[in-house]
C-alpha cells in the first residue's frame, strides 16, 4: 500500500527546524539510516532525530519562519 504521506529528503548542510518539546534551528549532518538524521543543533548539541520532526528553515528569514506549534499536528510529537 503506497504512503500518503510525503517522505522530504534533507542534503548535506541543510539548515532545518528540529521538533523536540519545542521548535529548535540545526543543521543536517547526515543522514543515520532509514527515517533518521543526524543533525547539530545551533548551540552545538548534535544528535540523531526522525526526519518526521524535522522541517525546511529559511535562514534569510532570521528566524521568522519559525513553525507554529500546531505543525505537531503532521505527526510530530
Amino acid at each position: 500500500m503506497p504512503s500518503t504521506r510525503t517522505e522530504m529528503s534533507f542534503e548535506l548542510n541543510s539548515v532545518v527546524w528540529v521538533w523536540d518539546s519545542t521548535w529548535l534551528p540545526a543543521v543536517v549532518l547526515q543522514p543515520v539510516r532509514t527515517g533518521c538524521l543526524l543533525v547539530r543543533l545551533e548551540h552545538g548539541v548534535t544528535f540523531s532525530v526522525n526526519k518526521a520532526a524535522v522541517v525546511p528553515r529559511d535562514p534569510n528569514c532570521r528566524g521568522s519562519d519559525l513553525p507554529s506549534v500546531t505543525a505537531r499536528g503532521r505527526g510530530l510529537t
